[in-house]
């Protein structure tokens, strides 16, 4: 028998006496508006918790029949684990009957039972009448073939049957997972004095505990959880599948919407674009053409949304398709999340679907985009995460695939279970490639080395930032140094990347000829060297790229030595320098940079330059305007 938490939800025609059979099964009149017990019918969504005879505690959720107040209907079928579809047994299937019928399929209830109500107003025929046009009235729905039980409320006949039926499903049902990002959507917010602001709603996904910090999405404002109840008692955590009533600390009562979700922070997003397969009822009128405004419901919210389909411009009723809602404010949700779509004016149910890209945005002409969508359509988490893989020419990090499926990182095992035959990864760092992007980045960045190498053989390999921007420009540096890291053909010294065993060095005679010009005319210059430019025009080389190669060549092999930017003296010369200086400061003790500058015999300018460098190197040391040895 399953213990998992157990939720039913009301559905059915106004006045076909939802509440009453719930307040006969739970003990609860869920009428607790002043409104709705002076009017005698339901406006806003019930509540009530009841045990099953085996013991369970569970709970309903008792909804409104009035066509206007769908959108409190529609709000409160998110949490339902099966439905009580009512019908009233004097009246049989009415108008709203049919639109709720539509609803909770749409939202992808699977579970239920089609009570007849008000049984005892009516004969025997006439009730078996009434059963069989429910029954026609259910053919190709999920309640075709699910028990129909006859009841009367005020008398109790029927009850018994029906408590037992109730217990059936409960057994039932498949288990609930704790896993992943911690999801309740609002649908009641009040203040209780002496505690504050207090939230109701079904724990969809996760668990909440006291204490804990969640944040409302939209606006991202973060709260702590102060108090946790559950069927009316104080718990210390709650987990998903539970009516739950959250007192929440150092937050307005009017900060807080129906329609808003409390969510692990960071791990729902707020969006204002849902990729989605769409399905218009076979029951709508007319077809619905692109663009057309149309009220959105996700969980416990509504907006309005336009929708944009990729493939045509309408959509015929009964059919299906791809489709973008953009939406005209910003809504919580997640991929696998149930939508329906109610048209502008006059309101009424014409279709919904699934969420498959909470805040993607693609163009009719994106290639394989159809073929992409059928995959995350179908539900395969496998060929979901190849999908992902397959379409990153990067490596994506553990948490960014994480977040992808809308999974959160106590699901990271199960990931890298399915990550490992199909990429190239390391779960230690947490990053993965498809083994075809893999091989083709390795194989190009083999190419590119070898090519650099050949075009620029005085350095040491290529600059890790150059790399990035000419072949890996869409990569995050991090990817790109695990990339660089996990290429057994590749060596990384510092900031150059290069292929394992090249040496810089001058690859033809040319190169040798012209690398001994430069380095005599630098020990020519002494110590009043030219700028860079200057000396590349002395040195008769067009090729301006080679020549600043060579320059970072002559520097690693310590034949030049830079004093400042654009400014490099020849080693030679500098030693002669060390030398003149020491001598000068040996005999003295102590002299000002004018008299070093007459020992070194050059301008000021280049004095200063290569006193400075004497001091970084610990030569000399400045003392006010003079400078001594340091040994």
């Amino acid at each position: 028998m399953s213990t998992r938490p157990m939720i039913f939800g009301t559905a059915g025609h106004i006045d076909h006496g939802k509440t009453t059979l719930v307040r006969s099964l739970t003990g609860v009149n869920t009428d607790r508006l002043p409104e709705e017990k002076s009017r005698g019918i339901s406006i806003d969504l019930g509540f009530a918790e009841f045990v099953l005879p085996s013991g369970q505690r569970a709970a309903f959720i008792d909804v409104p029949g009035h066509e206007r107040f769908i959108r409190n209907m529609v709000a409160g079928v998110h949490g339902m684990d099966a439905v009580i579809l009512v019908v009233a047994a004097d009246e049989g299937v009415m108008p709203q009957t049919q639109e709720h019928l539509d609803i909770l399929g749409i939202l992808g209830v699977e579970r239920g039972i089609t009570v007849l109500t008000k049984s005892d107003l009516v004969d025997d025929d006439w009730l078996k009448l009434v059963e069989e046009t429910t029954r026609e009235a259910l053919h190709g729905t999920f309640l075709e073939g699910q028990p129909i039980v006859a009841v009367d409320a005020v008398s109790g006949r029927g009850l018994p049957s029906l408590r037992e039926l109730l217990e059936k499903i409960s057994a039932d049902l498949p288990p609930r997972t704790h896993r992943g990002p911690t999801r309740l959507p609002i649908d009641r917010v009040f203040t209780v004095k002496g505690f504050g602001t207090v939230v109701t709603g079904t724990l969809v996904q996760g668990s909440i505990s006291v204490d804990q910090i969640l944040e409302l999405v939209p606006s991202r404002f973060p709260v702590r959880v102060r108090g946790v109840q559950v069927h009316g008692q104080a718990v210390e955590s709650a987990s998903s599948g539970q009516r739950v009533a959250l007192n929440l600390a150092n937050v307005d009562k009017d900060r807080i919407t129906r329609g808003q979700v409390l969510a692990s922070p960071g791990l729902v997003p707020e969006v204002t674009t849902l990729v989605g397969e769409v399905q218009l009822l076979p029951s709508t009128k007319e077809p619905l053409e692109e663009r057309t405004r149309v009220h959105c419901h996700v969980g416990t919210s509504e907006v309005l949304a336009r929708i944009y389909f990729y493939d045509r411009s309408r959509l015929e009723p009964g059919e299906r398709a791809f489709a973008e809602l953009r939406c005209e404010s910003p809504i919580a949700s997640v991929r696998s999340d149930r939508f329906l779509i109610r048209s502008y004016s006059p309101m009424a149910t014409i279709g919904g679907g699934v969420v498959l890209e909470p805040g993607g945005h693609h163009r009719r002409r994106e290639p394989h985009l159809t073929e992409r969508l059928r995959e995350w359509a179908s539900g395969d988490i496998r060929g979901m995460v190849r999908d992902i893989m397959d379409h990153s020419e990067a490596p994506l990090h553990l948490k960014e695939i994480l977040d992808r499926l809308g999974w959160s990182l106590d699901q990271s095992d199960e990931l890298v279970s399915i990550l490992g035959p199909i990429t190239h990864g390391d779960p230690v760092t947490g990053y993965f490639i498809a083994q075809a992007g893999w091989d083709l980045a390795v194989g190009r960045l083999a190419s590119y080395l070898r090519q650099y190498h050949q075009d620029h053989g005085l350095l040491p390999g290529v600059a890790r930032e150059r790399l990035k921007s000419e072949m890996f420009e869409s990569w995050s540096t991090r990817s790109l140094i695990w990339f660089l890291g996990q290429v057994p053909e590749v060596e990384i010294d510092h900031e150059w990347v290069r292929v394992r065993g090249f040496v810089p060095g001058p690859r033809t005679a040319e190169d040798q000829d012209r690398l001994d010009r430069l380095q005599t005319l630098w020990e020519q210059a002494a110590l009043r060297p030219p700028e860079l430019e200057h000396m590349r025009q002395l040195a008769s080389l067009a090729d301006s790229e080679w020549f600043y190669d060579a320059v970072h060549y002559l520097t690693q092999c310590e034949i030049i030595v830079r004093l400042e930017e654009g400014v490099y003296i020849a080693a030679k010369a500098l030693n002669q320098a060390i030398e003149a200086v020491t001598i000068a400061l040996r005999r003295n003790g102590e002299l000002s940079t004018g008299d070093l500058r007459n020992a070194l015999d050059t301008n000021r300018r280049f004095a200063v330059l290569i006193l400075e460098l004497l001091d970084s190197r610990r030569i000399t040391r400045r003392l006010g305007d003079k400078r001594v040895l340091v040994n």
